[in-house]
């Protein structure tokens, strides 16, 4: 048995160098959020959320501006509240694939199939599913960087392995003007006042994933070529519920935020 355990040993070592070398990539990205959210009516609550991606890429292709990427990748997303809510309070490991699209002045879109098991730790259950998804993020910048705008949102059909299918949407848009920049290196921080509206719906009409939310606020923005892009702020949102007909929140949202990305394959 230690003889075969040594033979693989060194087949991988002669093997996993050809492999690497033959892949596109080994891209990676994170996504975090944490915010001190204090609505009215309601109690305030602390909330961190977020996912992490390490993927293998296994082709590229262009297609006029539009570059394509086939990628495999595992994951993890998590999610944790300070009031203890179900569906706030979760890590779930998964395995995915995706085609990423994207083009020099954006947009850039994924579609893909994963499947998460997801663990919620405060009622120490689990709820494994599969979803079919698609996202997007586009930004743009107008007059010369004066008026910078973007956008996110994410298409989920999940189908858990025990219960109903949800189909949910959710995103963002957010429109700023740039008050004042600065550089630090190749660093450049922007001063941002915006308005934004926020939403989500699902068909299973839970009234926690059924609202729109108009709003504003202030952030300083970092943006730098090789990331990470990190944002800090605060946001005020009038959140109108669709389903329940339950009272309007009016909240204040204190928050950071950053998104992050890589490619392992560049170290070798």
């Amino acid at each position: 048995m230690k003889l075969l355990v040594i033979i693989i040993l060194i087949i991988s070592c002669f093997a996993l160098p050809s492999v690497v070398l033959a892949i596109e990539g080994l891209p990676g990205s994170t996504w975090g959020d944490i915010y001190g959210e204090f609505p009215h009516p309601g109690d305030s609550n602390a909330i961190l959320e977020g996912w992490v991606r390490q993927g293998v890429a296994w082709k590229r292709w262009n297609r006029g501006q539009a570059s394509f990427l086939l990628d495999t990748y595992v994951t993890a997303r998590y999610k944790w509240d300070s009031k203890g809510f179900e569906w706030n309070n979760y890590f779930g490991p998964g395995v995915g694939a995706s085609i990423d699209m994207y083009l020099p002045d954006g947009p850039q879109i994924s579609w893909g199939v994963e499947h998460i098991y997801q663990m919620n730790y405060r009622s120490a259950s689990s709820t494994p599913y599969t979803a079919l998804f698609m996202n997007w993020y586009h930004w743009w910048n107008i007059q010369k960087k004066k008026y910078p705008g973007s956008t996110w949102g994410d298409v989920r059909w999940e189908v858990p392995n025990s219960g109903d299918n949800n189909l949910i949407l959710e995103g963002w848009i957010r429109q700023g003007i740039a008050l004042k920049r600065w550089e630090k290196g190749s660093t450049t921080f922007v001063l941002n006042p915006f308005a934004t509206i926020r939403y989500k719906m699902d068909d299973q009409h839970l009234d926690w994933n059924n609202y729109i939310g108009p709003g504003g606020g202030i952030a300083i923005d970092m943006e730098s070529p090789k990331g990470p892009l990190v944002s800090w702020g605060v946001e005020y949102t009038w959140e109108k519920r669709l389903r329940s007909g339950s009272e309007d929140r009016h909240k204040v949202d204190v928050f950071m935020r950053w998104y992050a990305w890589w490619d392992l394959k560049k170290k070798y």
